[in-house]
Order: C-alpha cells, then structure tokens, then sequence
C-alpha cells in the first residue's frame, strides 16, 4: 500500500517569472479507473495473475472489510467480506487464487493467530481453523505452526481444505528454506517504485532539469520521489498545507506526472491531504499502469498506453 502504506537540489523560486519548461495538458489525463472505499484502503495485493484484493479499515468504527478488483479495468469482483474478529485481522498472503486471512492471539498484541481461507474470484471461505498460525503458502500448500507445551510445532495443510497433509515437528530448517526459496523468487515481476531524487538516483540529471521551476525545496518536507519511465516522469513530494482544517500543522502531498519529451504536464495535484508526516513508496507502477491511493480511500489507476505519445 501502495503505499500502503510511500516516500536536493536547486529550484527556480516559486515566485520567478522564468518560462517554464512544461506546459498543461489538454485534456488532462485522467485515471482509466478508480476504485473509493469510503474508508481507510490499509493495504492491497497484486495477485500477478489479474486481481487487487484489498483491505479497508474504518478507524472509527473499528471495523475491517475486504475487496477484490480486476486489475486491469477496476472491474469490482465482489467487496464487504468481513471476518469474525471485526477489527484483528488482517491479509496474510495470495497464493493459487485463494487468499488468507489471520486473527490475533490477543487484541493489541502482534501475533497472529487462526487462518480463513478465501476462494480470490469469489471470496468464498473455503476453510477456517482457529488452531494454526499461517507461515506461508506454496501452490496447494500452507504451512503453518501450532503452540504446545513442548514447544513450537510445524505442519503442512492442504490449501483446499484445510486438513493436516504432513507433521514436520519443531525443525525448522524446511520452513526457513522455504521461505527463503520465496524470497529469491520474482514475485514483483512488472513493478517499478520510485526512489528519492539524489545524485545516486539513475535519472537525476534529467530529472532534475525537468523539475526545475516547478518544484520549491524550501517547502519539500521529506524527499521527492521521483520515477522516470522514458519519456514519461513521476514526482511526489510532501508540502506544509496552507490552511490546516484542524489549526494543527499538516502535510499535503502533491504529485506530477510529465511528458518529457511533448512537453506536456499530464497530472498535477494534490493526492494526500492532512498528513502528520511524509510517507514512502506513495505511487509505483504496476506492468501498463500507474496506480496510487488517493486521499487514503480511493485507488487510481492511470494507462501509460498512450500517454507517451
């Protein structure tokens, strides 16, 4: 998230009359979709096999809810799945179109405890067991661990139902490689995060030409993220809000999204407002698309096809 969670140099004055080096687009270039949960969008998941499974929270309520998007057209696959425990749940993986959802042993407390198994397409539960603590999941596999008083127990269940397929006792090298075989895998094929604008940034010269004139570092709180996807260029940097709602200080973040090569800015304006402090990782690309959280609740989705050109 996304963000889910999300992220100098020598600018032209905000106030100087020198020329700019990009001019508006028109039309401007919208989002091919949007998705808006009316709450708080905590957390999301890219399946790499055609869906976005979410998880809202309304921090006032304290309830949770889970959604599915088609990821290519936003399409809603179905939204409002609730687990048992309204509020200590949350997503643990997505593995051969299931997902997996957890409890908690104890409110407040970080471990988790009990597995939900989801059909993805569907959100069906398919199994549930309150025993087991989630570790991972490998094809039809899940591996999973169980308290006793000999201590930390591992076993194998079948992601289809549920069942105990093999004890593999309290040797934990097979997980441990397991999770290692995991990690070196490319699970974010087709992904592209930006990263703080620096001298070691691949692009910063031209970035930095780009954004000369636009952008005033005495008002950048935190980096400015940029991500350069030749000829297009992404920027998002944090900014004191002019008239704080609340009287307290807060930050808005403002993103830019450039031709380079038209001279044309595609997108430009705020995307979080109220924010207590800089966050990273706001925006990234995802294969075609460029997909960010726009004010906490809403996902946007813009189609580089053609905003090249």
């Amino acid at each position: 998230m996304l963000f889910v969670c999300c992220n100098k140099m020598m600018f032209v004055p905000r106030k100087s009359n020198c020329m700019k080096l990009f001019r508006s687009s028109s039309p401007a270039w919208p989002p091919t979709w949007t998705f808006d949960a009316g709450v708080y969008i905590w957390r999301v998941l890219f399946s790499n096999a055609g869906e976005i499974l979410g998880e809202a929270r309304d921090p006032e309520k304290k309830e949770t809810w889970f959604f599915c998007l088609e990821e290519a057209t936003g399409t809603l696959l179905w939204r409002d799945l609730r687990h048992p425990e309204a509020w200590w749940t949350g997503i643990e993986a997505i593995e051969g179109g299931r997902f997996f959802l957890h409890g908690f042993r104890k409110p407040d407390m970080p471990q988790h405890l009990g597995i939900r198994a989801h059909d993805l397409h569907s959100g069906t539960l398919l199994w549930s067991s309150e025993e087991y603590t989630f570790l991972l999941a490998q094809g039809d596999d899940v591996y999973a661990s169980r308290e006793k008083f000999s201590g930390l127990e591992f076993y194998r269940l079948s992601a289809v139902d549920g069942g105990v397929t093999e004890e593999l006792g309290q040797d934990t090298s097979r997980i441990n490689d397991l999770r290692q075989q995991q990690n070196e895998e490319d699970f974010f094929r087709g992904y592209r995060y930006p990263d703080p604008l620096s001298d070691a940034h691949p692009h910063a010269d031209a970035a930095r030409s780009a954004l000369d004139g636009i952008v005033d570092p005495a008002q950048v709180a935190g980096n400015l993220d940029v991500l350069v996807e030749a000829p297009l260029l992404f920027a998002a940097w944090h900014i004191a809000e002019e008239r704080p709602e609340n009287g307290r200080p807060s930050l808005k973040q403002e993103f830019l999204a450039l031709n380079t090569d038209s001279g044309k800015t595609l997108f430009r304006g705020p995307i979080l407002t109220g924010a207590d402090a800089p966050g990273m990782d706001s925006f990234f690309i995802k294969d075609h698309q460029l997909i960010y959280i726009h004010e906490r609740c809403a996902i946007h989705a813009h189609d580089l096809n053609g905003a090249a050109s």
